[in-house]
Formats: structure tokens, sequence, C-alpha cells
């Protein structure tokens, strides 16, 4: 198993221009993942409050409760 280091390592040994590719599709997963992960929290959100385990709340006492 490759450990970070040794994969940082193995890409300092990449051409730039593949550097350059592999950044791109990186961020191009990591934008799918927060997206992916976005939606499943609004779609266990939306069941919360199906179930009556959430109700809606103005932003001045979200802000109220995440200070408290």
């Amino acid at each position: 198993m490759n450990t970070f280091a040794d994969v940082l390592e193995t890409i300092d040994n990449f051409p730039i221009e593949e550097q350059e590719e592999l950044s791109i599709i990186l961020q191009k997963r990591l934008t799918e993942y927060k997206r992916e992960q976005l939606i499943k929290t609004v779609r266990e959100a939306q069941e919360e409050y199906k179930r009556g385990e959430s109700k809606p709340a103005s932003v001045d006492e979200i802000m109220k409760e995440i200070l408290s």
C-alpha cells in the first residue's frame, strides 16, 4: 500500500502536463464528491422534516442556537 508521501513522490516524477491534468481531475472529483455530500445532507434534512423531527426556523433563530 502506498503512503501519501509515496504518492506525492511519484507525482513529482510526472511531467508537468500530467501533474496539471491530475490536478484538474482531482478538483473535478472533489467537486462531485462535495456535491453528492450536499445532496445527501439535504435529503436527510427533508426526511427529518417529514418525520416531524425538525421545524422551519429563521436565520436569526438558527444563529442564536449556534452561538448559544
